[in-house]
C-alpha cells in the first residue's frame, strides 16, 4: 500500500511554517476521561522545566488527580488551569495518555499536534479516517523509537507491569482477599511458593525478577527459545525453563500458586491455558494475566476494572485489569513524563515539529499521521488505506 512514486504535496502550509526558533509554543495536557487511567503525561516537573524555556504550558483542571498532582502542584509549576475547550483551541501541542476516541477527536481543530497511545489492535477506521481530515501530526507511544531502536515508553510500561504484577499477586494469595493464606516468596524451613510465568518479554523478564528477589520458586514457559536463553543468562541455571508444551504446562501448573501471562493470543492460534487446564489448578491460586488488553492465551481471562478487579473462577482468583501501570498511576507518570518531555523540549527549540521530523528517525517512527497522510503501513493493510513513505514526504519539507 506504500506508493513511493507518487509525490505527494503537502496540504497543511500552516504547520510548515512553524519552523521559528522564536515562536513560543503552547502545549495543552488533556485529563483522561477513562476512569481507569489514572496517569497523566506530563508532571509538575517536567511543566516547570518547559516553562522555563519560555514556553506555555496548559492543563486542564484536574488532569494530574489521578497520579496525585493537584492542580495547585501545576500552578506552583507555572502552568495554567484551563478548561477542556479552551485548552484545545489554544494548544499548539496536545498530550494525553490514552487513545483519542472518535468524541475527542470531534472536539480537536485542524492543524494540532497530539501525542497520545494508539491502542492498534483496538482502533477504529473511523477515528483514522477523522484524523485525516483534521490535518493534524499524531505521534503514538507505541511506535516511537529511540536510536537503538528501541521503545522506551513501552520498555518502562513493561518494567512496571511485571514489578507490580508480582506485588499484585502477593496480596491476592494472603487471607484478604480470599486466596490461600501463603506468602509470596521463601521463608527459612518452609517450602517456597510456586510462581509460573507463561512468555519472555520485559514484563515476564521482571515479573520473574522480583519473584526470584522474594524466594520464589519460578518457572518459565515460552515458544521463544531464545527468548528462554536469555531468562537463563539473566538469572542462572537454577531457573526453570521450558518450551511450551501441554504436559509440562499441566503439570506444573497443578502445583502453581501463580500463573503470571506475558503473551499475546493471536487470532489463528490455540489457547495455552484452556478452561480445563484452569480446572485443575489448586483452590485459592492466582492468575495474573497482563496481556488481557491485547488477547489472552488464558482461556478463563476476562478484562476486568479498577472497581471490580478480580473474579474467581474454578476456585482460582482471576486479576485482568488491562492497566495495570495506572494502579502505580504516579510512577507510571513520571516514567512517561521523563521521555516525552525531552522530546517537547526540542520541538520546542526547534520553534515547531517540522525541522525535528525532518531529522530525527525517532519522531518519524512515531508519527502515523502527517498533515492528512496516513504514514503508517500496519494501519493501512488493517483498514485497506494507503500509507506514504518518508522518502517521498521528506524532500517536500
Amino acid at each position: 500500500m506504500i506508493n513511493k512514486k507518487e509525490e505527494i504535496p503537502i496540504t497543511n502550509p500552516k504547520l510548515k511554517e512553524v519552523s521559528s526558533s522564536s515562536r513560543i509554543l503552547t502545549i495543552g495536557i488533556l485529563k483522561e476521561r477513562n476512569k481507569d487511567e489514572k496517569r497523566v503525561a506530563l508532571t509538575p516537573y517536567a511543566v516547570q522545566t518547559i516553562i522555563g524555556t519560555g514556553h506555555i504550558v496548559l492543563t486542564e483542571k484536574g488532569a494530574g488527580l489521578g497520579a496525585n498532582y493537584s492542580d495547585e502542584d501545576y500552578r506552583i509549576a507555572g502552568a495554567r488551569i484551563s478548561d477542556r475547550k479552551s485548552l484545545i483551541k489554544q494548544s499548539d501541542i496536545i498530550v494525553k495518555i490514552g487513545p483519542l476516541t472518535y468524541e475527542e477527536i470531534q472536539e480537536i481543530p485542524k492543524n494540532k499536534i497530539i501525542f497520545s497511545a494508539l491502542h492498534p489492535n483496538t482502533q477504529t477506521k473511523e477515528n483514522i479516517e477523522l484524523l485525516l481530515k483534521k490535518y493534524v501530526i499524531a505521534i503514538a507511544y507505541e511506535y516511537y523509537q529511540d536510536h537503538r531502536g528501541l521503545n522506551p515508553f513501552t520498555y518502562l510500561m513493561n518494567e512496571i507491569i511485571g514489578s507490580t504484577s508480582i506485588m499484585i499477586a502477593a496480596e491476592l494469595l494472603t487471607n484478604t482477599t480470599g486466596g490461600k493464606g501463603i506468602m509470596l516468596g521463601g521463608l527459612t524451613g518452609i517450602t517456597p511458593s510456586s510462581v509460573m510465568v507463561i512468555g519472555t518479554d520485559i514484563a515476564a523478564e521482571y515479573a520473574i525478577r522480583i519473584a526470584l528477589g522474594l524466594g520464589a520458586s519460578v518457572k518459565v514457559f515460552d515458544d521463544d527459545i531464545n527468548g528462554l536463553l536469555r531468562m537463563e543468562q539473566l538469572f542462572g541455571q537454577h531457573l526453570f525453563t521450558s518450551s511450551l508444551n501441554r504436559k509440562a504446562l499441566t503439570k506444573v501448573l497443578q502445583s502453581a500458586d501463580v500463573i503470571i501471562n506475558s503473551k499475546i493470543k493471536r487470532h489463528e492460534q490455540s489457547y495455552i491455558i484452556t478452561e480445563d487446564m484452569v480446572k485443575l489448578m489448586r483452590s485459592g491460586s492466582v492468575i495474573i494475566d497482563m496481556k488481557i488488553d491485547s488477547g489472552s492465551v488464558i482461556e478463563t481471562s476476562v478484562p476486568t476494572t479498577f472497581e471490580k478487579p478480580i473474579f474467581t473462577k474454578y476456585g482460582v482468583i482471576h486479576y485482568c485489569v488491562p492497566n495495570i501501570p495506572s494502579r502505580v498511576s504516579r510512577t507510571a507518570s513520571m516514567a512517561i513524563s521523563d521521555v516525552l518531555a525531552p522530546i517537547l523540549l526540542d520541538i520546542c527549540k526547534e520553534g515547531g515539529i517540522i525541522p525535528l521530523i525532518k531529522r530525527s528517525e525517532s519522531l518519524r517512527s512515531g508519527t502515523y499521521i502527517f498533515q492528512g497522510i496516513l504514514m503508517n503501513l500496519q494501519l493501512a493493510k488493517r483498514f485497506d488505506m494507503d500509507a506514504k513513505d518518508w522518502n517521498i514526504i521528506l524532500p517536500l519539507l
